[in-house]
């Protein structure tokens, strides 16, 4: 039977890489740290169609954002290397050439730089639901980890400080438009990490104005709106 629904052996690493998942594997998070002296990880991914249990993982964009402001010398875009590129109608969107797809590296080295550069840093992105399962299933597949980092998804809680806009704005580039963002390269996955970035530190500004001092405090806010979302609809 063909993975995901039968076992799937996994990758061998060297004696440098085993201790580099070890040592990933202890990694934990204190969420009642004042927002402000947080290490964010903004990440985006590029995949080769919408299905998170089948369509290959293609690149992983990531920036960081310390102290209130995007690290710009710190950043991660890596490509994964495929056995055969996706087709060529996907290839239009994701903009990652066959030959570029061919040319990444080996997945399981992907994953580890990809949890090295997130470190224990809370996880953001815009319908992060996707990237959370997708950077999840890759993770079991090519390391055997099952990361518990929390994620925030700013499509989520982009709305709730901003309820007056949330009617007008439901896309990345809604959000972007609506602050006055410029975003000038898009559909990249380190593009739209950078791009999703710059709303992030809007988004934080507001929840401190509004008393939402740690991460902690942002993350009961988000499952408070999916338990009345799930709920009351």
């Amino acid at each position: 039977m063909i993975w995901p629904f039968g076992k799937r052996r996994l990758p061998a690493l060297d004696a440098s890489g085993g201790a580099r998942r070890a040592a990933l594997a202890r990694q934990k998070i204190d969420l009642r740290l004042p927002l402000a002296e947080l290490r964010w990880c903004v990440v985006d991914v590029e995949t080769g169609g919408l299905d998170t249990v089948r369509d290959p993982l293609l690149s992983i964009g990531a920036v960081a954002v310390e102290q209130g402001r995007i690290v710009f010398a710190h950043s991660l875009e890596i490509g994964l290397r495929q056995a055969r590129a996706t087709h060529a109608a996907n290839i239009l969107i994701h903009g990652i050439s066959d030959s570029e797809q061919r040319a990444g590296q080996a997945p399981h080295e992907a994953l580890l730089a990809w949890l090295e550069f997130a470190q224990d840093s809370p996880r953001v992105a815009f319908h992060a639901a996707f990237d959370q399962t997708v950077l999840q299933r890759e993770a079991r597949a090519q390391l055997g980890l099952s990361p518990r980092m929390p994620w925030f998804d700013a499509a989520v809680i982009a709305p709730l400080l901003f309820p007056a806009a949330a009617p007008h704005c439901r896309q990345l580039d809604d959000w972007l438009a609506h602050f006055g963002i410029a975003a000038y390269a898009r559909h990249g996955a380190l593009a739209d990490a950078y791009a999703t970035a710059e709303l992030w530190l809007v988004l934080i500004a507001a929840a401190q104005r509004e008393n939402i001092t740690t991460a902690h405090q942002l993350l009961r806010l988000t499952q408070a709106r999916r338990w009345l979302s799930e709920n009351l609809n």
